[in-house]
């Protein structure tokens, strides 16, 4: 089952709109008047806290402008990956992936398992106002949910990817004597959704073109008259989906759900399952069955009647045959 390469960046994409969400935060240094200083961006990294405090710690001169690593600045990497039950679609379903190669074939795609993927956003600063400026800036934003609506599968589909804020703590690791540096750390918690596609499935099958459909009137009795039917066809029938076409429906009253016939005159054998054509009554329906031995056919599905000493047409194969007889089924069991 599994072998088959595909590799649609499910995780990645998520990594990256999620620091796309912070990557251009910034404070303001003021006076003790209240005059802004200087306006400083925060820096954005992936990567777990503690490679941040633990290379912080490692700095003994405080003043040094070559440091590497400055405060305030921020942190995040993905802490957990958990089946979301939730979220969990009917199996064997499948999403139409559109073919350039050739606009009538559609290949698909089965739904997509989902999963929730956690992040932690670290908050990194020495002086309790930088944390706090920049935890303003995002908090309004989350209710507790922001969503962005993303591209997947090679930008096939359109998706949202909520994240949502679950929760805020801080840690103060302050300890030691003056020259020691401090680390105040707020940490969120978020949580999205992310969807996972299989591979493309490379067979692929028609547009649907035309379609019957076949109501029973329950108010009525158990006859011909209880059944109702409203048919559709594409006008042309062998427009393509870039071509200009109508929908032409039919809704047509006391339609048989099959007529078994006897014909004669048969120019060539049909096609099983190939629509078929009344030259005066204009109806349409599929050859169920067909036997020229016994110069017997089925037609399941008319949109309106067939007519007695009426040529039926096929629509592929262009054979045709007069009908001598008709027989009427109404029981949906017998199509």
């Amino acid at each position: 089952m599994m072998g088959q390469y595909f590799y649609w960046q499910q995780i990645r994409r998520a990594v990256t709109v999620f620091g796309t969400l912070f990557n251009n935060l910034s404070i303001v240094k003021r006076d003790g008047s209240g005059n802004a200083l200087q306006t400083i961006k925060v820096p954005l990294s992936y990567g777990p806290r503690q490679k941040f405090l633990a290379r912080i710690k490692q700095e003994f001169d405080l003043n040094d402008p070559k440091m590497a690593i400055k405060l305030p600045r921020m942190a995040f990497e993905i802490t957990s990956i958990e089946y979301n039950s939730d979220d969990a679609l009917q199996k064997r379903l499948t999403r139409c992936v559109p073919s350039e190669d050739d606009p009538n074939q559609i290949p698909r795609v089965f739904t997509p398992v989902t999963y929730n993927l956690t992040f932690e956003l670290s908050i990194i600063a020495k002086h309790t106002d930088d944390c706090l400026q920049i935890l303003e800036q995002i908090l309004p934003y989350f209710k507790p949910e922001y969503t962005v609506t993303v591209k997947e599968v090679d930008d096939n589909f359109l998706s949202d990817m909520p994240f949502v804020l679950n929760s805020v703590s801080m840690n103060d690791d302050y300890e030691g004597d003056f020259t020691t540096r401090r680390s105040i750390v707020y940490t969120l918690q978020f949580t999205t959704r992310v969807r996972f596609y299989g591979p493309i499935n490379d067979r692929t099958s028609n547009i649907i073109k035309q379609t019957r459909t076949s109501i029973s009137d329950t108010d009525m009795p158990e006859s011909g008259s209880s059944f109702q039917v409203i048919a559709t066809r594409v006008n042309p029938i062998d427009a393509s989906v870039e071509d200009e076409f109508e929908i032409d429906v039919d809704f047509n009253l006391n339609v048989p759900n099959s007529y078994k016939v006897i014909f004669t005159n048969l120019s060539n054998d049909f096609n099983i399952g190939e629509s078929v054509v009344g030259t005066s009554s204009g109806s349409v329906g599929f050859l169920k069955a067909f036997d020229s031995q016994t110069n017997e056919a089925t037609i399941a599905f008319p949109d309106s009647r067939f007519e007695v000493s009426e040529t039926v047409v096929g629509d592929s194969s262009s054979n045709t045959f007069e009908i001598v007889s008709i027989e009427e089924i109404w029981n949906t069991a017998d199509v």
